[in-house]
């Protein structure tokens, strides 16, 4: 058992578009629909540049690329709208997502979410999929102040759910860090956190890409076991 504690991570943070929830499928024509609503045809690939940003830094993005209303304001407002619809009705978890995450609960693992996309969609797309008692605190790029291909994000997030349990933050060896973004999986492994990259079929990173950044590779949840995790992290 005393094995079994000290291998134990400290903490869990988890991206969740492509990672706990299968939703960048959505966001790819959300995306599309938003800007034919202002007139301008665009292909998936025209948003791969802005994937890192915050979803504010996106629209105003959006506004001085293409001209579209009358500031970023507007055109976040707009893009909220359609993304809350989407994640309400049409927004699944990834296979083995919540038998996961009842593991790490029942292990008294604390989790938060460092994510893009603003807090009241991601509880909206938690909440849709019973996922949203699982996590402490939810934390955001634009909270964080830098897009995820800085490490602030996950930071942040670990200081915050650190905050919230009363514990000191510990080594971020001892922190695992769940994303489909090879962007994401890059910074945070500079920052010396642990890392579980998934693939997401939907999204743009390779798989080959993914694999070749993160300590443990897996297509779905239902292909990791804690077990898995706490194995890794005592070597």
């Amino acid at each position: 058992m005393a094995d079994s504690a000290r291998a134990l991570p400290s903490a869990f943070i988890f991206d969740c578009d492509g990672t706990l929830l299968r939703s960048m499928g959505m966001w790819i024509q959300v995306q599309g629909e938003l800007l034919a609503s202002y007139g301008i045809e665009t292909t998936p690939d025209d948003f791969a540049q802005f994937e890192s940003l915050s979803m504010m830094g996106e629209c105003c993005a959006y506004h001085d690329t293409w001209g579209v209303g009358a500031n970023g304001q507007e055109v976040y407002d707009k893009l909220m709208a359609m993304l809350l619809e989407h994640y309400r009705a049409v927004v699944p978890a990834r296979p083995g997502v919540a038998s996961f995450l009842e593991a790490v609960r029942e292990a008294g693992i604390p989790m938060a979410i460092a994510t893009s996309t603003p807090e009241p969609a991601v509880r909206c797309g938690l909440a849709a999929n019973g996922l949203a008692g699982y996590f402490d605190i939810i934390v955001t790029t634009g909270e964080a102040g830098a897009s995820k291909d800085q490490p602030d994000v996950y930071n942040l997030a670990l200081e915050r759910l650190c905050a919230a349990r009363g514990i000191d933050v510990p080594g971020h060896e001892r922190v695992w860090v769940f994303e489909d973004a090879v962007f994401g999986l890059k910074s945070s492994g500079a920052a010396g956190y642990r890392r579980v990259g998934i693939f997401d079929a939907e999204g743009r990173s390779a798989r080959p890409d993914v694999q070749a950044n993160c300590e443990i590779f897996i297509d779905e949840f239902s292909d990791l076991a804690l077990e898995d995790v706490c194995a890794w992290g005592a070597r």
